[in-house]
């Protein structure tokens, strides 16, 4: 990877191997990842947004109208914050996982969809449980 990709991800603070490893998975990165964040082992596939998204779609519209209308909403806010960014893609904020299991909770056939702040994040590590 050239430097020019780095060093805005460690300008912007928080765990920049993290903030590294999110830019990657927007641009089509896939990999098994385990985090401590608030008490919680969140156990998972590290994913870019826009993939998150459309499996959020597909979930909240077997909600029917009500659901594919919060999916709607959902994405024009994701594309909101994007333009009050200025498209700045070096600046990750979140991480996003699919099929996530939280550790100590019943596990469910097809995965949880998770979304967590970067910076509450205590500790990761590679692979899932």
């Amino acid at each position: 990877m050239p430097d020019h990709d780095v060093q805005p991800i460690l300008d912007a603070g928080g765990d920049a191997v993290l903030e590294l490893l999110a830019a990657m998975a927007d641009r089509g990165m896939v990999l098994d990842i385990t985090l401590f964040a608030g008490g919680q082992v969140v156990s998972g596939t590290l994913v870019g947004r826009d993939r998150w998204l459309e499996h959020f779609q597909q979930r909240a519209a077997r909600g029917g109208a009500g659901g594919t209308r919060i999916a709607e909403q959902v994405q024009a806010l994701l594309r909101a914050a994007d333009q009050r960014r200025g498209g700045d893609e070096g600046s990750r904020d979140y991480l996003h996982i699919l099929n996530a299991q939280v550790d100590g909770t019943q596990r469910i056939a097809e995965g949880l969809l998770w979304r967590g702040r970067i910076s509450e994040v205590a500790g990761w590590s590679l692979g899932s449980l």
